[in-house]
Parts: C-alpha cells; sequence; structure tokens
C-alpha cells in the first residue's frame, strides 16, 4: 500500500464511522503522514478509531467527532503496545521467558470473587511444557475464565452491560456494514466484561 492508498483508506474508514461526510483537513493529513513515516499499520489504526467511536458511544456523547486528531493518542497507544508485543515475541526467540514466575502472576490476578477462582488459579499455576504449549493452554484457560465471568452476573449486570453494549453497537451499525457490527459484537463484550469484572487476559505475553 502506498502513502495515498494508507491515507485515503484511513479517511474513508474515519467518515464510515464518524456516519457523515467530513473530509480529513491538512491538520488531520499531517497525522495520518506521522503515522505513515511511523509505519503504523492500517488495521491499527483502524481498530483504534473504532475504539474510540465506541468508547464515546458508551459514554453517552452526541457530539461527533470532528478531526482525526481526536483520535491520535489511541492510536498511538494502540501502535505501542503493539509493538512492545512484536519486541516481546522477537527477544523470545534469543531470551527464554520465566514461565513459572510468570503463571504466578497471571494466577494472582485472577479475581478472588469469580466463581472457581480458586480452581483457576491452581490450574494456571500448575501448566508446564514449552511457552508454546503454556500458551495455548492458557487460551483455553482464558476462554474458560470469560465464560466462568459471564455466568456469575446478575440479570441487573449482566442487563446495564448489555444494554450499554447495544448502545456501542447501534452507533456502529449506523457507521459500519452489518457483518462488521456482528463481528465486533462479541469482541466489544468481552472488553467491557474484562473491564467490568478486572479479568486479566491469560497470556503468558499480556501486558502487565
Amino acid at each position: 500500500m502506498d502513502d495515498h492508498a494508507y491515507f485515503r483508506a484511513i479517511e474513508e474508514h474515519f467518515i464510515q464511522l464518524r456516519g457523515a461526510p467530513l473530509l480529513l483537513s491538512p491538520t488531520d493529513f499531517q497525522v495520518a503522514k506521522r503515522w505513515w513515516r511511523d509505519e503504523v499499520p492500517l488495521d491499527v489504526v483502524t481498530a483504534a478509531l473504532d475504539e474510540v467511536f465506541a468508547r464515546r458511544a458508551e459514554r453517552g456523547s452526541e457530539k461527533p467527532i470532528q478531526s482525526l486528531r481526536y483520535c491520535a493518542s489511541a492510536v498511538e497507544g494502540a501502535w505501542k503496545q503493539a509493538s512492545q508485543a512484536q519486541q516481546t515475541a522477537r527477544r523470545q526467540e534469543t531470551e527464554p521467558i520465566e514461565i513459572d514466575s510468570r503463571l504466578e502472576g497471571l494466577a494472582a490476578a485472577i479475581p478472588e470473587d469469580l466463581p472457581g477462582a480458586g480452581g483457576l488459579r491452581a490450574r494456571v499455576s500448575q501448566l508446564d511444557g514449552s511457552a508454546e504449549e503454556v500458551e495455548a493452554a492458557l487460551a483455553l484457560l482464558d476462554a474458560s475464565m470469560v465464560i466462568a465471568a459471564e455466568g456469575s452476573l446478575s440479570v441487573t449486570a449482566r442487563s446495564a452491560l448489555d444494554a450499554r453494549l447495544e448502545a456501542n453497537l447501534r452507533a456502529l451499525a449506523e457507521r459500519m456494514p452489518r457483518a462488521e457490527v456482528d463481528a465486533a459484537r462479541r469482541r466489544l463484550f468481552e472488553q467491557a466484561l474484562r473491564r467490568e469484572l478486572g479479568l486479566p487476559v491469560l497470556s503468558l505475553f499480556a501486558e502487565g
């Protein structure tokens, strides 16, 4: 992708999310140019823009975002996290990860009031094998944790979470194809659930 196609793709996605025509200003193009120069992948930019608009809808703000600059910190923060993850992965090729201590930290981060927390903590702490084997096992345990957390929600808490999610999705549905909204539904729900209950991401390479 050349720089023109990169800028055009960002502009089209921003307009789609905003739900109204608004060409990027010269200042906004400078922001996008900085991302191009810093080699921020287009998928990182669009995912961060999605998150900014979803968070804004969750807060109930009706004032439209007028400038790409508003999203700059979110995009650059997402790229920083992605870059750090890539650097971590590269380090693992030459520096063995301290799996046992990492697993202990992940186990301790599981909320005590989560149903089955004790057993889940034990299973995480007792994992053994190569980093690849442990990471695969953690992915399964993470999915189980999310399911348990979802099942632990009270009717009131679930209704409130669903209401916020649907508000976000209605806002996105006005700006994005239905298929993309449906694809985002579970991802946004899990993000909201993790924030609500303080759930960690069970991965050797998750941040902090």
